[in-house]
């Protein structure tokens, strides 16, 4: 059978299968923005206005590294996807191109059938969404933590 691209352009498995794994992606950068957004920012602007400097930015940081620890578990969903459904049989290799995909680096040679490369869409406009979402979250702790700087 001659593959064109015409063949896979709404590609229904791909396209199921992304959306639902974007939605726990999304899901789970949520309840990591909730978290950052209710207890950290609240806890830097408190230790500001007592004047515990140090603390407060001990604050910021362990709320940008949960943003980032978020991201990874977004990555190891991507990546748990495509090995689950044997997308891309081995793991290693399905974790380092979800990350690669994710990130939009794309520093991993593509190892999708044309059948599933639109998944690799679907992953960096997670990442790309995602990467925005907790830049948002992280300009708001700035404030929190420089409120003179407003």
């Amino acid at each position: 059978m001659n593959t064109t691209a015409a063949n896979y352009v709404f590609n229904f498995d791909a396209l199921i299968l992304g959306c639902i794994t974007i939605l726990l992606c999304l899901i789970v950068q949520a309840l990591f923005v909730m978290l950052v957004t209710t207890k950290f920012k609240n806890g830097v602007r408190q230790l500001v206005n007592a004047h515990r400097l140090t603390f407060a930015q001990a604050v910021f940081f362990a709320g940008v590294l949960l943003l980032l620890i978020s991201h990874l578990i977004q990555i190891y969903i991507w990546g748990l996807s495509l090995s689950l459904f044997d997308i891309i049989p081995n793991q290693h290799e399905a974790m380092v191109f979800a990350g690669s995909s994710y990130t939009t680096v794309g520093f991993v040679t593509d190892p999708l059938s044309a059948h599933w490369q639109l998944l690799t869409v679907i992953m960096a406009t997670s990442g790309f969404f995602s990467f925005g979402w907790s830049t948002a979250v992280i300009f708001l702790l700035s404030q929190a933590l420089f409120p003179s700087e407003k």
